[in-house]
């Protein structure tokens, strides 16, 4: 939702916005592909 919104964009400036936005994209792909041990224990533990 932020990603939308004119008025954060206006207060933090389009360069830090645009950094801002850049990271937590980054962010969100590391924690999608993250396995916890608890998944691993629980899905291939008894492999």
């Amino acid at each position: 939702m932020m990603e939308g919104s004119e008025l954060v964009a206006e207060a933090l400036g389009e360069h830090v916005f645009d950094y801002f936005i850049r990271n937590k994209r980054e962010e969100w792909a590391d924690f999608k592909s993250y396995v916890s041990p608890y998944e691993l224990d629980k899905y291939l533990g008894t492999l």
